[in-house]
């Protein structure tokens, strides 16, 4: 493989999405290929580079077969852009045939449409919150955010609070349940969409919510175990799946990070929150890539107004500017949490809640929608009946 296709596959392999892929690397192409495979198993997919052209190809792709187990993929890199030659390729069972050179997406797009299920349904999109310091508010925000698509896109959001000991979901959202995540995890293989909606609990027609059990003696092991079970049933019924994120660092939490669509981290306008958020959108932005960075948010900003840092001195730490940065507003919060209520319910124009609004829009990966107004709808419905009746 030349080393411009080389580093493009390394480029365009190295993607959150392919994290739990292992990936290995040979020198040689096809010849080598042929010699290696003939004493050991085929992966999923192999990927290589050939020079040769016409039926040269096709001789050496038939000399590969021989060696190759069955349902093995075949992604090769070649210099002959005749479409003859690719159709034949194809019927052969080659998934896919690229001309080089290649773009790092290339080769990225090409590996995930091969593995693709064209029959699955679709995925709901995937949104984790972690604040970067204990107290951020990242919860409240994960909550309000949630409530927000809802309005927003009147579609089903569910919520799933991960932190198994001190989640406050529940108490936020003002339900109450006995199905908890614990629960829900215990047993994944029991799990369908019957099951999954009597631990879901409605909050309103498109928020329900996986609550935490909120207990001292929960297990995280179950968590680790079984989580990618439940996410994945989750998302094919959610058109939006928010996780609540608790602040620690373990192997799990760094999954669902880096796994999740969007990740936003809620960072205290302090010395240490500075310096936690700067290592986690370090961590992060190296993990996830240039395509998916971290979103950032500033909470509880004029809160000391003396003493605490600018949302500038993060961005020019972190070198990332704050995608939303939200007042401190104790009454609004405080008034929220005690009547279970989200803080565009209390009072939609508050700067806050506008700011979470502006950020429920950036993580879903949408455009707003256009609201109609009442006055133009009525005209419409006028216009209608109007033309119903035969009024020109």
């Amino acid at each position: 493989m030349s080393e411009e296709s080389q580093s493009a596959v390394v480029e365009g392999l190295d993607d959150r999405r392919l994290s739990r892929s292992k990936i290995e690397a040979r020198i040689g192409g096809i010849e080598a290929a042929i010699a290696h495979y003939q004493d050991n198993s085929t992966p999923q997919l192999v990927l290589m580079e050939t020079n040769a052209e016409g039926a040269d190809v096709l001789n050496e792709l038939d000399r590969l077969a021989e060696v190759c187990d069955a349902g093995t993929n075949v992604l090769l890199l070649g210099s002959s852009n005749d479409i003859s030659l690719y159709r034949e390729l194809i019927r052969r069972g080659v998934a896919e045939y690229l001309v080089a050179p290649v773009a790092p997406k290339q080769i990225l797009d090409a590996v995930t449409a091969i593995f693709e299920d064209p029959d699955s349904p679709p995925m709901g999109r995937s949104i984790a919150f972690m604040s970067s310091r204990g107290g951020g508010g990242s919860s409240s925000i994960a909550h309000n955010v949630a409530w927000h698509l809802g309005q927003e896109y009147g579609e089903e959001v569910s919520v799933i609070d991960l932190d198994v000991t001190f989640g406050t979901a529940a108490l936020s959202f003002n339900v109450e349940t006995q199905q908890t995540l614990e629960m829900a995890l215990a047993d994944t293989s029991r799990l369908d969409d019957q099951l999954l909606d009597r631990f879901l609990v409605e909050y309103d027609e498109n928020v329900h919510l996986l609550a935490s059990p909120s207990n001292l003696d929960a297990e995280e092991r179950l968590i680790t175990d079984s989580l990618d079970q439940l996410l994945a049933l989750v998302r094919r019924r959610s058109s939006f799946v928010v996780l609540d994120v608790p602040h620690r660092w373990a192997p799990w939490v760094q999954q669902v990070l880096l796994d999740a669509d969007a990740t936003v981290l809620v960072g205290v306008l302090d010395l240490s929150g500075l310096r936690d958020t700067k290592n986690l959108v370090d961590r992060l932005r190296q993990q996830r890539g240039d395509t998916s960075p971290p979103h950032l948010v500033l909470n509880h900003h004029g809160a000391f107004k003396k003493t605490e840092l600018s949302p500038k001195d993060f961005e020019t730490a972190t070198g990332v500017k704050p995608d939303v940065i939200i007042p401190h507003a104790p009454a609004l919060f405080g008034t929220a949490a005690n009547n279970g209520q989200m803080v565009g319910q209390v009072d939609a124009k508050h700067k806050s809640a506008e700011a979470l609004r502006e950020l429920a829009i950036l993580v879903s990966g949408r455009q707003p929608q256009q609201k109609v107004k009442k006055g133009l709808l009525s005209q419409l419905g006028l216009l209608g009946v109007m033309k119903k009746a035969g009024v020109k």
